[in-house]
């Protein structure tokens, strides 16, 4: 019999936790609000040089923090519950990305969070 195993759920030798548990406790290190640039790959260098704001803090799969974008950062509201925002760019990870400028917290909060 063949058994499936996500890669997700394999365990890391290392710590003993699962690549998913590692990821979970992972933490969203740029602020709703922020305002980023893209940077291009190999894959995908279309969009570098693009400027916009964090929106959301997500996470993929294996519990990846991911971030979602929009050129409104006040556009923090998802169409209907599960249902991210249309006009979204969604599921960057950190490291494609570079904060140009934090949020300023003297302006107000977005989504409970200061921006």
């Amino acid at each position: 019999m063949i058994q499936v195993v996500n890669v997700a759920d394999l365990i890391n030798p290392d710590t003993g936790k699962t690549w998913r548990q590692e990821n979970a406790e992972r933490q969203h290190n740029i602020p709703i609000g922020a305002l980023v640039e893209l940077k291009g790959d190999e894959y995908n260098n279309k969009r570098e040089g693009v400027r916009l704001y964090v929106v959301s803090h997500d996470r993929d799969c294996d519990m990846t923090p991911l971030y979602s974008m929009s050129a409104d950062r006040t556009d923090t509201v998802c169409h209907r519950e599960g249902f991210a925002n249309w006009s979204w760019v969604h599921g960057w990870p950190e490291n494609a990305l570079t904060v140009i400028r934090l949020p300023d917290s003297s302006v107000g909060e977005v989504n409970n969070e200061p921006r």
